[in-house]
């Protein structure tokens, strides 16, 4: 049971249950890049920074960069990647800003059944 639930607005709470379902790591890399907010990191450095199968972490970067979360810039040949600036930045800040035990919460908060 959840002692105290945690306050949250109705885009953010849309935004998570879109993308925490997934089999490829998508909010676990939202909540990556979200703490390095102005940092560009190659493929290899977070698929080693999030611990995942290099097959579900191109997967979840191909399916942010086609819905515009996350973009891709080359230097010498190596794709970059970091988040937009569109709405879904904040989105992604906002996950960030949660530690493990609040993230724990929030999950529980929005899937209860799931969670039981």
């Amino acid at each position: 049971m959840i002692a105290s639930e945690i306050a949250l607005p109705e885009k953010l709470s849309q935004f998570i249950r879109e993308y925490a379902g997934d089999q490829y790591c998508l909010v676990e890399l939202l909540r990556f890049l979200g703490r390095h907010p102005n940092t560009r990191f190659s493929r290899l450095v977070i698929i080693h920074a999030l611990n995942s199968r290099r097959l579900y972490t191109e997967k979840a970067l191909k399916h942010l960069v086609s819905n515009g979360v996350v973009r891709t810039c080359v230097e010498n040949n190596v794709p970059l990647y970091s988040l937009t600036e569109e709405p879904q930045r904040n989105w992604a800040l906002d996950l960030a800003k949660f530690d493990w035990c609040q993230w724990q919460s929030l999950l529980k908060q929005i899937y209860p059944a799931a969670i039981e």
